[in-house]
Formats: C-alpha cells, sequence, structure tokens
C-alpha cells in the first residue's frame, strides 16, 4: 500500500527539476588543432579549482583555474587537439569546492564558425542539391527530438551565408491562411561590459515557389507585413526528406558587424514545425540561458506558443577557412 501511495504522489506531484546548470560551455571559435579559446561561463558564484577534460590526446592551458567567488571570465586554450570530421566534441569540466566536493558536468561542444567563400547564393540545381562550395563550410551538427539537422555559414566581404538542412520536416509555404514552415535566425554583435550589443532578426519562408527573408522588428505582425530584407537572397526547397534553407544576407544590414577574420558575433536559429506544432531552438543544443532581457520576436503564425526558449544569442566566428 506504502508503494502505491508513493507512486500516486509521483505521479500528481513529479519531482523538481535539479537546480540550474552551474556553467555553461562555449563552442570552439576555431578547429582544434588550431588552439582556439574555450569558455566556462558561469551561472552561479563558482569557488575552486576548475579543470576542463578533453577527449583523448587534447591538452589545455591552463590545466587548471583557481577560481575566486567574484571571477566571471574563465578562458582556457586548447593546447593541443585534433578535429573530428563529425564536428562533436565531448568536454567535461570539473570543480573541486574547498571543502573537497567535486562537481562535474560533461558537454558536447561544436566548431562554429565561418569560413571565408566565394559562393555566390543561387539556391538547388536541377537535381535539387547545393552548390559544391557549401562543401568548404564546417557542418555544425544539431540533432533535437531525435531529429537531425546541419547547420553551415560562408561569409566574404559583403554577405553573410546560411544553409540549413532539416531532416523530418514538411514544407508548408506561407499563403496567409495558415501556419508556414519558416527558420527565424537572428545575428547580434558582442555584447561587453559597455555595450549591450546590437541585434537583427529576421524571418525565412517559402513564398510560392520563391524564399523570402524579412526583417522582423515589431510582434505580432505576420511574415508579409515585415519589410524584405534588401540584397538579400533566400532561396526554399525540399528534397527528398530533406528541406533546405538558404540564406545570404549583406553585411549592409548587419551594421554593427564589420566583415574580417577572427570577428566573433552571435548567431541562433529557431525552426518553426507547424505541422508538429512546435519549435527547435538551436540555443538549447548550446545549453544557452532561458530568455531574460532579450527574446525572440513573436510573430503571427509562428510555432512557439508556450515553448521556452532560450536567448536569442549562441556564439559564431569569421575564420579564413575550413583547412
Amino acid at each position: 500500500m506504502m508503494k502505491r501511495m508513493l507512486l500516486l504522489l509521483l505521479i500528481l506531484f513529479p519531482v523538481a527539476a535539479s537546480a540550474a546548470e552551474p556553467w555553461r560551455l562555449s563552442n570552439l571559435p576555431l578547429s582544434p588543432e588550431q588552439k582556439p579559446n574555450i569558455e566556462v561561463l558561469p551561472t552561479t558564484t563558482l569557488e575552486g579549482e576548475l579543470r576542463p577534460i578533453g577527449p583523448d590526446g587534447w591538452r589545455f592551458v591552463p590545466e587548471s583555474i583557481q577560481v575566486a567567488p567574484d571571477q566571471k571570465r574563465l578562458v582556457f586554450t586548447v593546447a593541443q587537439g585534433k578535429p573530428d570530421p563529425k564536428n562533436i566534441y565531448p568536454v567535461a569540466v570539473e570543480l573541486k569546492k574547498p571543502n573537497g566536493e567535486t562537481v562535474r558536468r560533461d558537454h558536447r561542444i561544436f566548431v562554429t564558425t565561418a569560413p571565408n567563400s566565394r559562393l555566390d547564393v543561387r539556391g538547388p540545381d536541377e537535381n535539387g542539391n547545393t552548390a559544391e562550395q557549401w562543401n568548404d563550410a564546417i557542418a555544425v551538427p544539431w540533432t533535437e527530438s531525435e531529429r537531425s539537422a546541419t547547420i553551415k555559414t560562408v561569409w566574404n566581404r559583403k554577405r553573410f551565408s546560411v544553409l540549413l538542412e532539416i531532416e523530418g520536416l514538411e514544407l508548408t509555404p506561407f499563403d496567409g491562411k495558415k501556419p508556414s514552415t519558416a527558420v527565424q535566425v537572428a545575428i547580434g554583435s558582442l555584447q561587453t561590459d559597455r555595450s549591450p550589443g546590437e541585434l537583427y532578426q529576421f524571418l525565412a519562408f517559402a513564398d510560392g515557389q520563391e524564399g523570402r527573408l524579412v526583417s522582423l522588428s515589431s510582434p505580432d505582425r505576420g511574415p508579409s507585413e515585415y519589410p524584405m530584407v534588401v540584397d538579400s537572397k533566400t532561396f526554399v526547397w525540399k528534397r527528398d526528406k530533406t528541406v533546405f534553407f538558404e540564406i545570404s544576407i549583406p553585411f549592409s544590414v548587419l551594421k554593427a558587424i564589420r566583415p574580417g577574420e577572427g570577428r566573433e558575433f552571435t548567431m541562433s536559429l529557431l525552426v518553426h514545425d507547424p505541422t508538429r506544432g512546435e519549435v527547435r531552438d538551436w540555443g538549447r543544443i548550446c545549453s544557452a540561458p532561458k530568455e531574460k532581457s532579450e527574446t525572440w520576436i513573436r510573430w503571427k503564425g509562428d510555432s512557439i506558443a508556450e515553448t521556452p526558449l532560450t536567448a536569442p544569442r549562441t556564439g559564431w566566428c569569421l575564420c579564413s577557412s575550413k583547412y
């Protein structure tokens, strides 16, 4: 009887979720062999010896940091590391507290950077394939709810381009009557103690047989009520079970981000799936914090509903080459 009562109580009153993670881990701005920095981002007060643990053969400098309670910037350099073709890197972080207790968290991080490329976004060829130049991009895997996607980014002096390949997504073009399949993109300049940074939000969707990119400003408008992004290029199509969003945004629109090798900025993505009535949030894969002061702009027909979203900022970088 006691076991049955306990089971009933657990069903009616689930055990509260565990406390928030004590830190987040940044993604890599460069491939591991190029000795990138990796940052531990505290979400609460930390004190003790902090140590990262990478895949076999990895070495960090410094090997550990003695963290003071008021310390906020905790940066390690990958002094020795090698690339993984899958672009998935298991990195653990351990904190040995002054009382001897050890806290460990295991993470999966990625190289999130856009190589320089002469790619001209043109949409699919006659077989529904993307341009060969996209092979010069660093593919970032994204798996959520057992459905996979791949993010690819490149840049040149005039444009920043994104390719999203999304599995298990129906393509519902915009017709003004029902929710449409769409990708929401947030791109921002870095936030500092002196500046909150700029944030630009866009919406890409299929409008009939053409792709369309609009600039989101105020909430509660339909996709066609927002202004199109001048000089942008957008293509949306489906091949087999994969939906492709190919987006090219001129840097003239991203005024706070000057294109150049080593430029760091932020980029986050939402995939709106009206068929399932859900939204996929790239920030959840990166353990980004829940929305606070900056939020995703809501628009009529989005698939967000009551889904809690992460802040529209995850780290990204411009680099010279994939190789």
